[in-house]
């Protein structure tokens, strides 16, 4: 049973949460389950002197944790005939999933239907471009922040989940990833994902940057495949090049640049020609955060994605942002001589498509 106000210091309660909070609880799973709010608890513990007892490198890393499932049988893809042009290989960016967060429009149950419309909509522009030119190969490249997380300085406020940040992992994200990917493995001879860690996903501020929950869904999602030959490339770093028929894709999330006026395009390009010197030429540049889809040349030599989101209504959208953005996600077909050739934001939610004015 949990209780409406903090403890005297003399209580059973109030050395239960000395301890929890001593060895490292989360605010959010605390105040939970002691019925107060994260900001009341955070106030309580400071006022009553109560601070962690370890240092970052005492910390107990996060570990993910191996997903020994038995395989499951697929259907072998067969590639399609007679198809005259180059081929071309398939991007799908996968990122701003934020599972287990609640909105006024999003929650778990829209969540899953939205991913189940990302197959389809995919899909369907595959099949499209199929019928001109082979394509075969898919790479998918998730650029963070696929759980919601459980940290009030993210914004993730008890009210805005649905459930823990593990249970968002293994009982959410993990199993619809798995699914969606495994689909496309029916359909496609080869997929190659890559994926970087987003902001969402750190569950502590004085944690390593590795520490996140995104890295522990993508290790645990990368165990899962491990039956099905899909090669999965998860980055400790804050970013990952990436080379799709010899062009090189600069990998990121997206929160390296502050804005309190919208999208900060001048900060992110000035930023962006930065890391083509530091990290080397690259052909483009592929980001989420934003919750904004969007697409713009940096230069001559480089041009900008920024992907799109599942949940609908974010705070972070309406806030910052400034739009409450649709549910969308980037695919893009890419040539070995002329780079990307088609660009496709897939709408995920049928309400959300332009609307005809019938009188």
């Amino acid at each position: 049973m949990g209780i409406k106000k903090f403890p005297d210091k003399d209580t059973p309660e109030f050395q239960n949460i000395k301890t929890s909070w001593e060895n490292g609880e989360s605010l959010i799973s605390l105040s939970q389950r002691y019925h107060m709010s994260p900001s009341g608890m955070k106030d309580q513990l400071s006022k009553q002197g109560i601070k962690r007892q370890f240092t970052p490198q005492q910390m107990q890393k996060v570990e993910p944790q191996p997903i020994l499932l038995p395989p499951v049988e697929i259907q072998k893809y067969t590639p399609l005939k007679g198809r005259r042009g180059d081929p071309e290989t398939q991007i799908l960016l996968l990122g701003d999933h934020h599972a287990g967060e609640i909105t006024p429009t999003c929650n778990p149950t829209v969540y899953k239907q939205r991913r189940k419309n990302l197959f389809k909509t995919t899909m369907r522009i595959t099949d499209l471009h199929r019928h001109m030119y082979p394509i075969n190969d898919l790479v998918i490249m998730m650029v963070g922040d696929m759980v919601h997380g459980e940290n009030v300085y993210q914004g993730a406020n008890v009210e805005t989940i649905a459930c823990g940040a593990q249970e968002q992992i293994y009982e959410i994200a993990l199993p619809e990833l798995l699914s969606l990917i495994l689909s496309f493995k029916e359909n496609f001879r080869t997929i190659k994902i890559y994926a970087v860690r987003g902001n969402h996903g750190r569950y502590s501020p004085i944690a390593p940057r590795t520490s996140n929950w995104d890295i522990i869904l993508y290790k645990a999602l990368r165990d899962a495949l491990t039956h099905y030959d899909i090669e999965m490339n998860v980055s400790n770093d804050f970013c990952q090049m990436v080379v799709v028929q010899g062009f090189k894709i600069f990998a990121f999330h997206g929160d390296q640049f502050r804005a309190n006026q919208g999208i900060p395009y001048f900060a992110m390009s000035r930023k962006i020609k930065d890391w083509y010197f530091s990290y080397g030429p690259f052909d483009y540049t592929v980001c989420g955060h934003w919750h904004k889809d969007d697409f713009y040349r940096i230069s001559s030599k480089v041009k900008a994605f920024i992907n799109g989101a599942i949940p609908t209504d974010d705070p972070f959208a309406l806030e910052i942002v400034g739009t409450s953005t649709i549910p969308t996600q980037w695919t893009f077909g890419m040539h070995e001589r002329h780079g990307i050739t088609w660009t496709y934001s897939l709408v995920l939610d049928p309400k959300f498509l332009p609307q005809k004015d019938i009188k």
